[in-house]
């Protein structure tokens, strides 16, 4: 049930600029370890000393967070190609003073889970939300998905809090879905 909702058009801008923004942080890593290398030609012995460690500490760190938020995104595709965006009501319970990383979606009447932001946490109440208590979501609400503010602008990543799902089930097709969208992996709900 969608609660007498309109369902959204399907968009992939908002992926697009989301892949775009993780190819520039590969592009600025790139970028900035090359102008530190060059930086260090003709330098004293001693300065070498720092590059070296950046080079051995904090650009191989750089470059594995880079990599794996173009993993993730790469997830965000496979989980909007294979569920339409929905729209959905939706509130922000907070746990803490200033905690924006949970949301809660009315899927239907009964069932209202709460779903996590991962891997950072977003205000997406003040994301450029023309509606802040409706929400698009792709996915299956027992796994999770996919949600974005009204516009399919900021795609962001959620799965189910506590972990397990749970909620009405979807049978065996949603299942091999949720499988092929790698939601699930070996039925347990992928945490990232």
């Amino acid at each position: 049930m969608r609660c007498g909702l309109r369902a959204p058009p399907p968009t992939a801008a908002g992926h697009r600029r989301l892949v775009a923004r993780r190819w520039a942080w590969l592009v600025l890593v790139l970028l900035l370890t090359g102008a530190a290398v060059r930086a260090g030609f003709g330098k004293p012995v001693r300065d070498l000393v720092g590059l070296a460690v950046f080079s051995l500490c904090v650009y191989p760190l750089l470059l594995w967070v880079t990599s794996l938020a173009l993993r993730r995104t790469a997830r965000v595709s496979r989980i909007l190609k294979s569920y339409p965006w929905r729209a959905y009501p939706c509130d922000y319970p907070r746990r803490a003073a200033e905690s924006p990383k949970v949301i809660r979606v009315r899927f239907a009447d009964d069932h209202a889970p709460v779903l996590r932001l991962t891997p950072f946490a977003v205000d997406l109440a003040r994301k450029q939300n023309p509606s802040p208590d409706l929400i698009w979501f792709a996915g299956d609400p027992r796994y999770g998905g996919v949600i974005s503010p009204v516009g399919g602008h900021f795609p962001v990543r959620v799965v189910p809090e506590p972990p397990g799902g749970g909620g009405p089930g979807g049978g065996a097709e949603a299942d091999v879905l949720a499988e092929r969208a790698e939601l699930v992996k070996g039925g347990r709900v992928r945490r990232t």
